[in-house]
């Protein structure tokens, strides 16, 4: 019968340390995954918008002169986004202000809608500014290239 019991208690330890290693091999997992050491954006990939544009780009054949054309429209507009980007002291604020807003005991519905209209205005001007930029590139397209571009856009936002 102590052997039962030894046998029990032993495999009980065993579950409970494999359960309890899992577990902490599970919330590391969700802290690191495989993007360890690099800035991931979460909706788009490694590297933002600008990945799916570059994969439109490619299959189309261009020269080297489009490819170093379409890379300096790109990088242009990197450097133009990193200028317009709201400061670290910017960006605190506004934390502060949603914090503010969700706090008061005097809640504002028309000071939380012209803040958040705000948002929506710069949100919309980022797109405009990315739809211009597709377009430059687009421009550098031979006849031939823009078609087969047209076509690729049909077939991937068709999916």
């Amino acid at each position: 019968m102590m052997k039962k019991n030894t046998l029990k208690a032993g495999l009980l330890a065993i579950v409970a340390s494999s359960v309890l290693l899992t577990a902490g091999v599970s919330a590391g997992e969700g802290q690191h995954g495989s993007h360890e050491g690099k800035a991931y954006h979460q909706m788009k990939g490694e590297r933002g918008g600008h990945h799916d544009m570059r994969k439109m780009f490619r299959g189309l054949d261009l020269t080297d002169e489009q490819k170093t054309e379409i890379k300096a429209l790109f990088s242009a507009h990197r450097d133009e986004m990193k200028q317009k980007r709201p400061s670290k002291e910017q960006r605190a604020a506004q934390k502060a202000q949603m914090l503010d807003f969700i706090t008061t005991t005097n809640f504002s519905e028309e000071a939380v809608k012209q803040a958040l209209a705000a948002k929506q205005e710069a949100r919309q001007q980022r797109v405009v500014e990315m739809l211009k930029l597709q377009n430059q590139a687009y421009q550098l397209l031979t006849p031939e290239q823009q078609e087969k571009f047209k076509q690729r856009f049909e077939k991937h936002h068709n999916r």
